[in-house]
């Protein structure tokens, strides 16, 4: 599925906050049913030591794109800086 092949339901809210609910958790990341066409992954990158995601937990997060290779929605939890602008901070 490429970024054109999403819904427009889907394509509209994309950088709003959405809901979901846990499926699996691992070391790479977060699953989340977000009720949409695929799956949402909170990457490895936003978990914190001190986050404590359990399968069955309503999530919520910052709809940031859809990567064509994952084949997965990207989700941002409220209150973490975008992946993007951390590496551009990191790189200053």
């Amino acid at each position: 599925m490429t970024n054109e092949q999403l819904s427009p339901h889907e394509q509209g809210i994309m950088g709003k906050i959405v809901t979901g609910e846990i499926e699996a958790v691992f070391r790479w990341g977060v699953i989340v049913d977000l009720g949409l066409s695929r799956v949402g992954l909170i990457d490895a990158l936003y978990v914190d030591d001190g986050d404590d995601y359990k399968i069955g937990d309503q999530v919520s997060g910052y709809l940031d794109c859809f990567d064509e290779q994952k084949d997965k929605f990207i989700l941002r939890p409220p209150g973490q800086v975008p992946l993007a602008e951390r590496l551009r901070r990191a790189q200053n």
